[in-house]
């Protein structure tokens, strides 16, 4: 079992490819820059994934991975600073759902 306690899964929903594309580069340029700080906080694993099984949307899906709660919350900071950068530097609508959970299960095939 690896030593994620928590986990947070976002669904980031784009007008189009080309906002999607553009707007994955420049979140993960932000998180680039920021991952010691989400390392020093608690943060564990990102995954990154483009949704395909749904004909004509533009949807990515992040899963972030946690050591524990604290962990968690501290991310949560961060994450607001990362999302004024974004907002700075890029004018794409977004509309993010996200869902946390506590991994109960995690097995490596």
């Amino acid at each position: 079992m690896s030593e994620s306690k928590l986990m947070s899964y976002i669904t980031s929903d784009f007008a189009s490819k080309s906002d999607m594309r553009v707007g994955a580069e420049e979140w993960q340029a932000i998180i680039e820059e920021m991952l010691p700080k989400f390392k020093k906080a608690g943060a564990i694993r990102q995954t990154v994934s483009q949704i395909w099984n749904k004909e004509g949307v533009f949807r990515l899906g992040t899963m972030w991975e946690y050591k524990d709660e604290k962990a968690f919350t501290e991310c949560q900071k961060l994450f607001r600073e990362a999302e004024m950068k974004f907002e700075q530097k890029v004018q794409i609508s977004v509309k993010d759902f996200s869902n946390r959970g506590i991994i109960l299960y995690d097995t490596i095939l």
